[in-house]
């Protein structure tokens, strides 16, 4: 019986010291790991590139010079009634600058998440590019919608609370500076209401199955 107890007493001591050893190692292990990625950031769940195992982003925060990068002007529209919607002439092409820039980068977990420029030095200012954008509405638009809606009938008016050409609800046509009902105004009238709804919704969204059949922006 002392001898098994000895032996019981020597195996309790042995696998207390292991499992001290074990905790020993592993302890060392997280602290190797942290001073491993000093840098890192702990991650909240809005943070891109949030890691799920570890709890941890890795940031870092580079700079690259890029010498005589090409870069362009915004284009410079001019609208005229010279031409239709639709139609766009080049009045003079564009050319592009030169510059020597230098961006700030700052990446989290290998991944870019922010550019920024924080230096720069223009060689060469860019030439923007100007071009003619027609802005000249033709009948023909309203003609063919017209005829898509109501069959080319101007005056239509079957009880089904839509009215003339264009079709128009009573509530749409008062709100656009009609008047009465639509049915009962001319061509040129119900064409003027309904440029006054295309330029404000910017395109022809009020009647979108006709516009999408013509092939009329939406």
């Amino acid at each position: 019986m002392h001898s098994h107890g000895t032996h019981s007493t020597t195996s309790g001591r042995r696998r207390a010291a292991a499992v001290a050893a074990a905790t020993g190692a592993l302890a060392a292990g997280l602290l190797t790991a942290s001073a491993g990625t000093a840098d890192a950031t702990p991650a909240r769940a809005d943070q891109p590139g949030a890691v799920e195992k570890t709890g941890y982003v890795n940031v870092r925060v580079v700079t690259k010079t890029v010498e005589r990068e090409k870069y362009a002007a915004p284009v410079v529209e001019r609208e005229t009634d010279a031409m239709n919607v639709g139609q766009t002439e080049v009045v003079r092409p564009g050319r592009p600058g030169v510059r020597d820039v230098t961006y700030r980068f700052r990446l989290e977990n290998g991944h870019v998440v922010r550019k920024t420029v924080v230096a720069k030095d223009v060689l060469r200012k860019p030439r923007p590019k100007i071009v003619k954008v027609g802005t000249n509405e033709p009948f023909g638009v309203w003609d063919r919608l017209a005829q898509c809606e109501s069959g080319g009938n101007w005056h239509i008016n079957t009880g089904n609370g839509y009215y003339g050409g264009l079709q128009f609800n009573l509530g749409t046509w008062h709100s656009y500076g009609g008047t009465g009902l639509p049915s009962d105004h001319s061509r040129e009238t119900q064409i003027a209401v309904a440029t006054r709804l295309r330029n404000a919704s910017g395109g022809y969204g009020a009647w979108p199955a006709c516009a999408a059949r013509l092939g009329l922006p939406r």
